[in-house]
């Protein structure tokens, strides 16, 4: 089967759709969204409605998706991030935080004889993510999913990415769609699997950001927040 892989959208809307448009010319079987659909950017409520109205991408929760419904007075005060969380609660609509709090941890299947394991990051014993790795060499990634049972691994959070080949496994994380780390550009990733082979390319969809940039950057400076 034929798998298009999203992660780390990041209420970036026009990223969504960019991805989104190539996605559709390369008719995968199945899209997988491995979470943080919202968090950081400009459109979270946007960007939720686009995915539901799809109906045909399976999504996992991410950490930014689980803050959507958090009480945020869980939270320690110096977080800086909670001004940002509470402005997305705010502008999410009901039934797109419905959506996020429905969303499972993990998505596991079989292909061709394959375990594929979707989730947005490990978790640790307390079911809490584990500590971000960027770039994780090989025994990172040993450390990383020791004791998860799988074939082909695919997350996300590490905004850079990494394709790792390890022990006869697969490691796949194919990078940010909508954090603007690169100019214009929305990362995602294509999976074949068959009974042959396991075959994975990282693809960039080009889109002009410079509108969600600046209004990411208006809601920011309101917010009080500095992003330099």
């Amino acid at each position: 089967m034929r798998y298009a892989i999203i992660t780390d959208v990041h209420a970036n809307v026009f990223a969504l759709k960019a991805a989104l448009k190539e996605i559709d010319e390369l008719k995968p079987d199945k899209i997988i969204c491995l979470g943080d659909i919202v968090g950081g950017g400009a459109y979270p409520d946007e960007t939720v409605q686009l995915i539901k109205k799809r109906g045909d991408i399976l999504c996992v929760k991410g950490n930014h998706d689980m803050f959507a419904t958090l009480d945020l007075k869980k939270l320690p005060p110096i977080d800086s991030r909670i001004k940002m969380f509470a402005w997305q609660q705010r502008v999410l609509t009901k039934s797109a935080k419905d959506f996020l709090e429905s969303l499972p941890p993990v998505l596991t299947f079989e292909d061709c004889g394959k375990k594929i394991v979707a989730f947005h990051y490990p978790k640790n014993q307390r079911g809490r993510f584990k500590d971000l790795i960027y770039l994780p060499s090989d025994d990172e990634i040993r450390e990383l999913f020791k004791g998860l049972d799988g074939d082909i691994f695919l997350f996300g959070h590490e905004h850079t990415g990494s394709l790792t080949e390890l022990d006869g496994k697969y490691y796949l994380n194919f990078g940010t769609l909508g954090n603007m780390l690169e100019k214009d550009s929305a990362r995602f990733g294509i999976l074949d699997v068959s009974e042959e082979k396991v075959v994975y390319k990282s693809i960039i969809a080009h889109y002009d950001d410079s509108l969600p940039r600046r209004r990411m950057e208006e809601i920011y400076s309101l917010l009080g927040i500095d992003i330099r």
